[in-house]
């Protein structure tokens, strides 16, 4: 019962150690993607490539499980691939991740979910308050529809694996967390069931967990808004005070979440040509 309450709630949406190898990485003529330890199972005119260090998404750091400071990755193999272990119980997959740099959180792994959930009891004892302000989203659980907050985590690693700025979903009745897109989405990731092991490789496609075209369609779309309204207040007689000071407290309010949004993806490390 309590397996298919969980799976229920990872449709909506690893306890051991990391283990870090020198991976290789390859692609065959018909596209599919390779990996191994031994470049000399690589074939003859793919090991150039695969021995080359991958230009990797700098947001995505590859740490010191032990430690929260970043080392080099050329410690960690020439393709900065890491491979994390995972607990298996029936169908599901479970690790323990670190959430904002403090708390380790038991994790369902669901690679097909879109985001990231926490337990209630994990998000009070990291001090992150949910009041009547805080965001909702509807998700689906085994109770059906509801409605939960939506908050902003600093960071989760996943033994060396870390990402940044990422939004979670509060879950109140879950006491382990459901690790999904948001998380997964930075990396290229392969699970290898057989040998209980995540393969991780982090993704150039992809800045705080979303593709260029979703980064220009946020900024896009926010300045176009400041525009249409800075041109109205230019081009309208508005006689009204009250009304006036209205849609200018509208604009600098826009204008701060342009700033924001310009704050959050320095972060991530979103290129220009992203914004």
């Amino acid at each position: 019962m309590f397996e298919r309450a969980i799976a229920c709630i990872a449709s909506s949406l690893l306890i051991a150690s990391a283990a870090v190898a020198e991976i290789y990485r390859w692609t065959d003529e018909g596209g599919t993607v390779h990996f191994t330890q031994d470049l000399s199972q690589v074939p003859s005119q793919h090991r150039e490539s695969a021995a080359t260090p991958a230009n990797a998404n700098n947001r995505i750091q590859i740490y010191d499980s032990t430690s929260v400071e970043p080392r080099s990755r050329s410690s960690f193999g020439s393709s900065s691939v890491i491979q994390i272990p995972f607990e298996r119980r029936g169908s599901l997959m479970w690790v323990q991740a670190t959430v904002n740099d403090r708390t380790r959180v038991p994790f369902l792994i669901d690679t097909g979910a879109s985001g990231v959930s926490l337990p209630a009891q994990i998000v009070a004892d990291l001090g992150i308050p949910i009041h009547a302000g805080t965001p909702r989203v509807t998700v689906n659980t085994a109770n059906g529809l509801v409605r939960v907050p939506l908050i902003d985590v600093d960071s989760v690693q996943l033994g060396p694996a870390r990402v940044e700025n990422l939004s979670a979903t509060v879950n109140p009745t879950m006491k382990v967390g459901l690790l999904g897109g948001s998380f997964f989405n930075n990396f290229h990731y392969s699970v290898d069931a057989a040998a209980g092991v995540i393969t991780l490789m982090p993704n150039d496609a992809v800045r705080g967990g979303a593709a260029a075209d979703q980064w220009r369609e946020r900024f896009r779309s926010l300045r176009s808004s400041i525009d249409r309204l800075e041109g109205y207040l230019g081009s309208r007689n508005i006689t009204r005070d009250r009304r006036r000071r209205e849609l200018e407290g509208n604009l600098v309010s826009m204008k701060d979440s342009l700033q924001d949004l310009e704050i959050e993806a320095n972060r991530a490390l979103v290129p220009q040509s992203w914004r």
